[in-house]
């Protein structure tokens, strides 16, 4: 599970929304069609009654009515026969015997479900665009892990719309919503004063479930002070919308790749600007350093005249937990990646406009 940011109380500054890049660029007009296309089944034949084929049999004349005869002379009365009464059979006529359908077992029918890439990219969509800050989560959490366990498992959501939401959600305006109440705070105090003892705990080899903490809370207590607050469910929507896009920008620079040998320049990468910006303006340190981790994931050689350039301004950023993050991304950036080659391709914008553009 993506681990939610610990930024409990921090009220974010509002961010400068980013400007949405071109999905779809043209590079040697190749498209990454994620569409599964419909087999059209042959039509079915129409239906026609069927025809009297037997051969025409011509009806054979009707026979000359024969001349009258004369009539004979009148013959004496015969005497009637004696008919003898009818013999009626009084037994009861015997039931055919029915034989009892034997049941059937029952058969459990599943309704069958199509879970074809339009479907999967529909039902993310649907998520991402749910009110519900929880839903949003689960939806970008759904993509995260099926793109770390196999990139070809998302490339059903490398779509417009999908992108779009995921931008959306990195730019709303978590400064207009309720942040954690005053007993929440106050409980996540002791929670954090109470997590300091075990760890000094542990530093002086002692068994953590022995460690005297400083305050008793109850399990209600924890449940409510753990809770976070619609602010708080924002900046970490935040987060997941980063990292969720920076899974998809691989998959979509890597598809390309492969289809046409071109690389797509960073700042065209979708949503690569709102990361950018984020990094530039964010006075929340968790999401700025967020933001860098978005960028290593999609580091390449290619891309490193422009990471160079805002890994280092990062490393001059007040907050210490930025610094360290930019250090810690420009070493892996230098770092020599086995099976990696030299291959240099001019990149337009170049380095420098890319971090104008995306302010």
């Amino acid at each position: 599970m993506i681990q939610a940011p610990q930024s409990y109380g921090m009220q974010p500054a509002p961010q400068a929304p980013a400007r949405k890049p071109a999905f779809a660029p043209s590079y040697n007009a190749v498209q990454i069609n994620l569409d599964t296309p419909t087999l059209n089944a042959p039509p079915a034949m129409p239906y026609y009654p069927p025809v009297n084929m037997e051969p025409y049999k011509p009806q054979a004349p009707a026979p000359a009515p024969a001349p009258a005869q004369p009539e004979a002379p009148a013959q004496a009365p015969a005497q009637p026969t004696q008919v003898p009464p009818p013999v009626l059979d009084t037994t009861q006529p015997q039931q055919p015997q029915v034989q009892q359908p034997t049941e059937q077992p029952k058969v459990d029918v599943k309704p069958e479900t199509n879970q074809g890439p339009q479907n999967v990219a529909e039902e993310a969509f649907k998520g991402l665009s749910s009110p519900d800050y929880d839903v949003q989560a689960l939806a970008m959490e759904d993509i995260a892990k099926k793109g770390l366990n196999n990139q070809e498992d998302v490339i059903p959501y490398v779509q417009e719309n999908i992108f779009d939401k995921l931008i959306d959600i990195m730019n709303v305006d978590s400064t207009k919503l309720a942040g954690p109440t005053d007993k929440q705070l106050e409980i996540r105090d002791k929670m954090a004063q109470n997590d300091k003892a075990v760890e000094d705990a542990v530093k002086a080899g002692q068994d953590p479930k022995t460690a005297k903490l400083p305050f008793a809370l109850t399990p209600q207590e924890e449940e409510e002070g753990n809770k976070l607050s619609p602010m708080e469910q924002a900046e970490r929507n935040k987060e997941y919308a980063m990292f969720t896009t920076a899974i998809l920008q691989k998959t979509y620079a890597d598809e390309i790749e492969k289809q046409s040998g071109t690389v797509v320049p960073l700042s065209d990468l979708p949503g690569a600007k709102a990361i950018i910006t984020t990094l530039k303006t964010s006075d929340n340190p968790d999401m700025a350093a967020s933001a860098i981790d978005a960028l290593r994931y999609v580091q390449r050689p290619e891309y490193k005249p422009e990471l160079t350039t805002l890994y280092t301004i990062a490393q001059n950023d007040s907050r210490q937990q930025v610094a360290d993050a930019a250090t810690e991304a420009l070493a892996s950036l230098n770092a020599p990646q086995e099976g990696q080659t030299a291959k240099t391709i001019e990149m337009q914008p170049n380095a420098q406009n890319a971090v104008n553009q995306a302010a």
